[in-house]
């Protein structure tokens, strides 16, 4: 579903992956984030096949792609599994992510329940102000996911002293901080252009 993010990230000059992972019902909270830190261990491990450069990995994504690539930045213990540390990653974007919920509706009371296990679905929980840099996006006619997320994750990151920038894009919605990046739409914000500089000022290579 999604070769035009790949696409504009390669016109920009990145060997971009897009990762799967499993859906609920077939699984439950962590699966779907254990298969993000697989795909990262895979792309470090793999990439230079590919012409790409593994000391320059980034991390991004919309929605629960954002939620997945943020736990998988944040909390340690998943490339911890694969053998490796968050510190592989240069640096995290998250457009509209789901960090900081508690679950309400009964599909994702099930998802990630019960409720003792709340907390380690959220990003908040651990962030110690030691992870990557992370740009944190949201558009302000977003209904799907609320602002205090983001708005929360940026408190945590400040109060730990960690790296955390921030845009809110106005007359953009949850779907537009993705189809943005469609190249025969005009796009609502300069999503791309934002993410691609914060990225570049936190390569680890001159």
């Amino acid at each position: 579903m999604y070769p035009f993010v790949g696409e504009a990230f390669a016109k920009k000059g990145y060997i971009t992956v897009i990762a799967d992972y499993s859906k609920y019902p077939q699984v439950k909270f962590p699966t779907f984030v254990e298969d993000g830190a697989k795909a990262v261990a895979w792309t470090y491990r793999n990439i230079a096949q590919y012409q790409g450069d593994p000391e320059r990995l980034f991390i991004a994504g919309h929605s629960a792609g954002a939620h997945i690539g943020a736990m998988v930045t944040a909390d340690k213990h998943y490339l911890q599994a694969e053998g490796l540390t968050p510190s592989i990653i240069n640096a995290f974007a998250g457009l509209a992510g789901p960090y900081d919920f508690v679950p309400y509706e009964e599909d994702y009371m099930d998802m990630f329940g019960p409720p003792e296990n709340y907390p380690n679905m959220q990003v908040t929980t651990f962030i110690d102000g030691k992870e990557p840099p992370m740009l944190l996006l949201w558009g302000d006619d977003d209904t799907i996911v609320g602002k205090s997320n983001m708005d929360k994750l940026i408190a945590k990151i400040n109060i730990e002293q960690g790296a955390v920038e921030s845009r809110v894009y106005q007359g953009v919605g949850h779907a537009d901080m993705v189809s943005s990046l469609i190249w025969f739409l005009k796009s609502k914000a300069p999503i791309l252009d934002d993410v691609d500089n914060f990225f570049q000022r936190h390569t680890s290579l001159p």
